[in-house]
């Protein structure tokens, strides 16, 4: 198997975690798990995403949350045109509706889709992968993916589709965790975001600016956080 984020062959284990080994990149330094899951073991995992109770009662707080961080930078974004990419129960599009953007929001658990549809109806929804997206929605402005990306088992064919769908000078918004944060333990295997076949892919900020020129994206920001999270600000070429 080769890296999943340069493509180079040389790996060193690092050690295994749930059935999975989690390996080092010998020549970008990337972490990921192997080996990736099978469709019918992704459909399983997040057809029916248990975590969704939990959330729905924290649905107001999450609300608040991402209208601010949303709020922050929507001014830098070419125009209105907004999506949610892995959106669950639809917060960060009622979010980004309420700061006056044109909200739209995916999701490939249909579960998650219909409460988000449930929830907050002035949002607009769509249940399944990003290259089956409506043609009508047309291209976005400013899309945000908050921690999704360490869940996908076809990292580069996710991108494509979706920096396809960004206009030029778009914005994309990225949180997930950082394998590279100064608090995350020595014995990497250890840390609780290390978490297969749920979590695959392991982000520091290195890799993450790495994969993101690959995609035709610059960082404008990695904004500081005293968790091991990365929250990451990126524009379109």
């Amino acid at each position: 198997m080769t890296c999943l984020l340069c493509g180079a062959e040389g790996r060193r284990k690092i050690g295994d975690k749930n059935g999975y080994g989690i390996f080092e990149c010998e020549a970008c330094s990337f972490r990921f798990a192997d080996p990736i899951p099978t469709p019918a073991e992704l459909a399983a995992i997040y057809g029916k995403y248990g975590a969704n109770d939990g959330y729905v009662r924290k649905t107001e707080a999450k609300v608040a949350r991402t209208k601010k961080r949303l709020a922050r930078y929507a001014h830098m974004a070419p125009g209105k045109r907004f999506l949610d990419v892995g959106c669950n129960m639809g917060t960060g599009v009622e979010a980004a509706r309420l700061i006056g953007l044109d909200a739209h929001g995916i999701d490939v658990g249909e579960e998650s889709i219909a409460l988000a549809r449930k929830l907050f109806p002035q949002g607009l929804y769509h249940a399944g992968p990003i290259a089956s997206m409506p043609a009508e929605w047309g291209n976005f402005d400013f899309v945000y993916s908050s921690e999704v990306i360490e869940h996908l088992p076809e990292l580069h064919d996710y991108y494509g589709a979706l920096v396809a769908r960004m206009k030029s000078g778009a914005l994309l918004y990225i949180t997930t965790p950082d394998a590279g944060h100064w608090r995350v333990p020595a014995d990497f295997v250890s840390w609780d975001e290390v978490r297969p076949p749920k979590h695959l892919l392991f982000f520091s900020r290195t890799t993450m600016a790495r994969f993101l020129d690959m995609h035709g994206l610059d960082v404008v920001k990695f904004e500081w956080n005293l968790k091991p999270g990365l929250k990451v600000l990126a524009r379109k070429r």
